[in-house]
């Protein structure tokens, strides 16, 4: 039978392990509207690019000064072609900002059998993570740290907290990322914000943090 888990962390530890790794790539002298920080992540992210389409969306990024929404709608409509002919059944949610957010997915696995379970869903993982490559991977890291974390903060848990703070959810330098590390290991069940809120899942996602509050 059809069973169901929550992708909470799959497409959110792509974003954070891609957040970490572009932060540390060393930036050219390429003239672009973006800002410092952007550029260096964008051009690092253009150095890992596998296929034409990826290296195209990020040449017309770092000459036009970011992302469009009609490039990331394309890489995100790839994936889905890719995920739809290898059978994969995900849901998504187009969030405010446009960002498509994996919810779930189902895998004919009887949750009962842990060892079918378990293979099932990493066999699903491992053919989402290969659909991935060449469409969304790269272009959605860099899309959602343009939209996220504009000044290209490098530090993920700060860049959520700066947005906290931008939002008004938080107090400024009422919190740390320190904090933030403990807060996480809960779910932020105890975190002086609301990680139900919309705005708060929002800022929480887009610094790469894919938080389950169901």
């Amino acid at each position: 039978m059809a069973s169901t888990t929550t992708a909470r962390a799959l497409r959110g530890a792509l974003l954070l392990t891609l957040a970490l790794s572009a932060c540390s790539g060393g930036g050219g002298e390429t003239e672009s509207p973006l800002g410092p920080g952007l550029l260096t992540e964008f051009e690092s992210l253009r150095e890992r690019a596998g296929t034409d389409f990826e290296q195209e969306v990020f040449d017309r990024a770092i000459e036009d000064g970011g992302i469009t929404q009609e490039d990331y709608e394309e890489a995100f409509n790839r994936y889905t072609e890719c995920a739809d002919a290898a059978g994969l059944r995900e849901t998504y949610t187009k969030l405010p900002n446009g960002l498509y957010q994996l919810t779930e997915w189902e895998v004919d696995a009887d949750p009962q059998d842990q060892e079918a379970y378990e293979e099932a869903n990493n066999a699903h993982m491992e053919t989402s993570a290969d659909c991935a490559e060449g469409t969304i991977l790269l272009i959605e890291s860099a899309y959602s740290l343009q939209l996220g974390n504009p000044e290209g903060i490098e530090d993920p848990r700060q860049a959520a907290i700066q947005c906290l703070e931008d939002k008004g959810l938080i107090e400024p330098d009422s919190y740390t990322p320190d904090e933030f590390d403990e807060d996480l290991e809960d779910a932020f069940s105890d975190a002086p914000f609301d990680p139900s809120d919309e705005a708060t899942n929002l800022c929480l996602y887009m610094a790469g943090f894919a938080i389950s509050t169901g």
